[in-house]
């Protein structure tokens, strides 16, 4: 009994001694920060996501909270997103970030608010004559802040939804520069305006890869040829009919009851 009590209390001092070992070691300067390595996209400045972040050089390294850090860069202009923080022993820290790109504009009052794909408002500033990302119109907005997401109404929580697969779609394509408004007052029966002129009439917010698609086509490529305005019909997946705005509601409807009757195509279209 003795024995095993001794052999106890020498395992545990042994352990209170690797313990306080520990410490002192930790403490030295051998863990104290010495690089801070930032891995950015875009046009993301380095030094000012150290200096954002709250590391100091010399700080202990096992010290870091890598959620303060984090919170302290994404709550920073530009506001980016931290995709990791790690630290390699013994003096290193690596953060990687990611730019929130600007993806469109919403109207509110006399002013722009520039959000990315997520609804993230990236800034306010007046409004100008010839806004640089597509405008989004029939969102209401209850609550704006900086920094933050954007906060709708209670019953706009659908359009939020809606207009978030919208702007996430548009960048999937690559075609987000090629539109000017994007109408959201229903948002089950969407429209675009290209920046060449042309309506785009998107119906729900669905099959988006088909239906954007048309846009990078030779058929719109040939809308565009004609030099009319006029809308692009691109609701129904895998078929586009464009409608010439010199065409009345009563021609068209005139033309659509003809082509049911004898099986033909409509105006100008396409399937696929």
């Amino acid at each position: 009994m003795v024995r095993n009590g001794t052999s106890k209390g020498i395992f545990m001092f042994l352990i209170l001694l690797i313990c306080f070992a520990a410490i002192v070691f930790i403490g030295t300067e051998v863990f104290q920060v010495e690089n801070i390595e930032v891995i950015c996209s875009g046009a993301l400045d380095k030094d000012a996501i150290i200096n954002t972040s709250g590391i100091s050089y010399g700080e202990n390294i096992f010290k870091i909270s890598r959620e303060k850090v984090k919170q302290r860069i994404e709550s920073s202009a530009p506001f980016p997103v931290v995709e990791g923080i790690s630290v390699k022993l013994p003096d290193e820290v690596l953060i990687i970030v990611e730019e929130r790109v600007p993806a469109a504009i919403i109207p509110y009052l006399s002013s722009h608010i520039t959000v990315d794909s997520s609804g993230f408002v990236l800034d306010i500033v007046k409004q100008t004559r010839q806004p640089s990302y597509p405008v989004v119109e029939g969102i209401s907005i209850s609550r704006l802040t900086k920094g933050r997401p954007l906060e709708v109404a209670q019953d706009g929580i659908y359009k939020q939804k809606v207009l978030i697969r919208m702007l996430e779609a548009l960048e999937q394509w690559d075609v987000i520069d090629m539109i000017l408004t994007m109408s959201m007052d229903d948002p089950d029966d969407i429209f675009l305006t290209t920046r060449d002129g042309i309506r785009i009439k998107l119906g729900q917010a669905v099959e988006l890869d088909r239906k954007l698609g048309w846009l990078k086509s030779t058929a719109y490529a040939e809308v565009l040829q004609k030099g009319e305005a006029g809308v692009f019909d691109v609701s129904v997946p895998g078929k586009a009919v464009f409608y010439p705005q010199s065409l009345s509601e009563e021609q068209e409807g005139e033309e659509e009851q003809t082509d049911e009757e004898d099986g033909t195509q409509g105006e100008n279209e396409v399937t696929g």
